[in-house]
């Protein structure tokens, strides 16, 4: 299951309203992403998020990439941005011998770029900087 799908498939159970921004560019040959970035868009009462969904080995990347582009800055104002990442990690349980469970399951990754796309003067920067540290 690819890192889209399965955003989407934890959006649709946590009551948020998803799609997919992405499509298959047939004569580039290549996926090209709504204004360079967004994988999926979401929505439920509280807010609007613009996700891009990588696996962990390229989070750094994508995270780079968005902080330099444009559109995200603009969309900042109006959206959550974020960057899920998916990824397999040890379950951490143990078994009934007491040793650690070897299994892996995927794991999500989340994280906001919204106050980083901000100007720092922003009232909305401002606003979501506080609203984090509580």
């Amino acid at each position: 299951m690819s890192p889209v799908q399965r955003t989407l498939d934890w959006l649709r159970k946590h009551g948020y309203e998803a799609a997919k921004t992405e499509h298959w560019n047939h004569f580039a040959k290549r996926r090209q992403d709504l204004y360079g970035f967004v994988d999926v868009l979401a929505v439920n009462a509280d807010q609007l998020l613009a996700i891009q969904c990588s696996d962990d080995a390229h989070h750094a990347g994508h995270k780079a990439k968005i902080l330099k582009n444009k559109a995200a800055r603009l969309l900042a104002y109006h959206a959550e941005v974020e960057i899920w990442s998916w990824g397999l990690k040890l379950t951490r349980e143990r078994r009934k011998d007491g040793l650690l469970n070897r299994q892996k399951e995927q794991t999500l990754r989340r994280e906001s770029l919204t106050a980083q796309l901000l100007p720092k003067r922003s009232v909305l920067a401002r606003k979501r900087l506080q609203e984090a540290l509580l």
